[in-house]
């Protein structure tokens, strides 16, 4: 079999009725909706030559357009569609909007399904039969009647149904469309059929979340194993006559000063690419664009700190939340306080999966006092704390 003929569908259409928290594929776990997390494994999956596309299935009637531009930045093969009413037709709109001969079908309320449980589920597949991974039940179990009555039930035997399921393709749109609405998974609908299904040991960690107490355990999960980390930078320059002034990016038409600098010398921009560049790890913005290069000459710092956020994106790193303290005395900047946010927010929206309540920002005066206070120059300090791949 052509690995690189799987589709990998999301189903990210449900509405969240258990977790009385509408539509909880959008909720936040460690900085990424959750819907999110299914493309982060596509793109791996895809880079490990696994899968040839990822299919998005969101909400019937949910304008996803503000999410394309995240799937655009995973640099694969994309599609993103409206779901229906219940499970199965979200599942087989899917389906039918992929194009491998075969294809995986994942919840996507399981943001922490490892990349090894999908190639075990792929090495199972056959164009005769359908995969899914299965956990055995673990607790005793017991069934409570109507009136309160507490029977036990035997566990032997019994296991619990995981995603990614696979199938090939063709076969499970016949199957889905003969069984129709009335079914939990594709498994059920397959099995209904009488096809032959496989199945591999599924994994512990691959919770669903389906009620809130869920919601905590993977929380503390992705806590363990992706730690914050934080980042501090800082740059100053010195204010010429000559010079136009620019932070965050935006024009100060008013400024009789400007910052003098082999770039724009956008303080800002440059203390916030050193704070994220810090925090993940790596070289500060002098190493990375030297003053030596005439390539980076007046060049806009904040098209290089949006490079800066694409290099980190790439690296699996996530942006929590940035800290921007400007010093300066001259001009009066407070009116530009939303502008910069916005500004830095837009360059940084792939780090954030387009959250736009991540960037603070604050604007001292140097009380004339030393060469802020004399508006000799300016200074710029920003603190990132950002979160890193897991080890998964």
């Amino acid at each position: 079999m052509n690995l690189k003929n799987c589709s990998f569908v999301i189903l990210a259409a449900g509405k969240g009725a258990r977790m009385n928290t509408p539509f909880k594929q959008f909720r936040l776990l460690g900085g990424i909706p959750l819907w999110a997390w299914g493309v982060k494994l596509a793109r791996k999956l895809y880079d490990m030559n696994l899968i040839c596309e990822v299919v998005v299935v969101f909400p019937k009637d949910y304008d996803f357009s503000s999410h394309v531009e995240v799937l655009q930045a995973h640099k694969m093969p994309f599609k993103a569609i409206n779901g229906g009413d219940t499970r199965a037709m979200s599942s087989i709109l899917g389906v039918k909007a992929s194009d491998g001969d075969y294809v995986l079908v994942h919840d996507a309320a399981r943001p922490l399904a490892s990349s090894n449980l999908v190639k075990k589920v792929i090495s199972a597949l056959s164009p005769e039969a359908g995969v899914i991974p299965l956990i055995p039940v673990r607790d005793s179990l017991k069934r409570v009647s109507e009136g309160g009555e507490i029977v036990p039930v035997s566990r032997e035997n019994l296991w619990c149904t995981q995603t990614p399921q696979a199938f090939p393709r063709r076969e499970l749109i016949s199957v889905m469309e003969m069984v129709g609405d009335g079914v939990f998974d594709e498994a059920e609908a397959w099995i209904k059929t009488g096809r032959h299904i496989n199945f591999v040991e599924g994994e512990p960690s691959n919770v669903k979340i389906t009620y809130e107490s869920d919601f905590k355990l993977c929380h503390n999960i992705v806590e363990g194993m992706s730690p914050l980390k934080v980042g501090h930078g800082f740059d100053i320059h010195p204010l010429r006559p000559w010079r136009k002034l620019i932070l965050a990016g935006e024009f100060i038409p008013s400024a009789p000063l400007g910052l003098d600098g082999h770039s724009d010398g956008d303080v800002i921009s440059h203390a916030v690419a050193d704070a994220l560049l810090g925090a993940a790890g790596e070289p500060d913005l002098g190493s990375l664009y030297p003053s030596s290069d005439e390539r980076y000459k007046n060049a806009n710092s904040l098209l290089i700190l949006e490079e800066i956020a694409h290099l980190l994106f790439e690296k699996a790193w996530i942006l929590i939340s940035l800290d921007v303290t400007l010093e300066a005395q001259l001009p009066k900047l407070g009116c530009y306080v939303d502008t910069f946010k916005t500004n830095l927010e837009r360059a940084l929206s792939v780090l954030t999966y387009r959250r736009y309540d991540i960037v603070n920002l604050k604007i001292k005066s140097g009380e004339g006092v030393g060469a802020v206070g004399t508006a000799r120059c300016m200074r710029c300090h920003a603190v990132a704390a950002m979160r890193g791949a897991m080890e998964w």
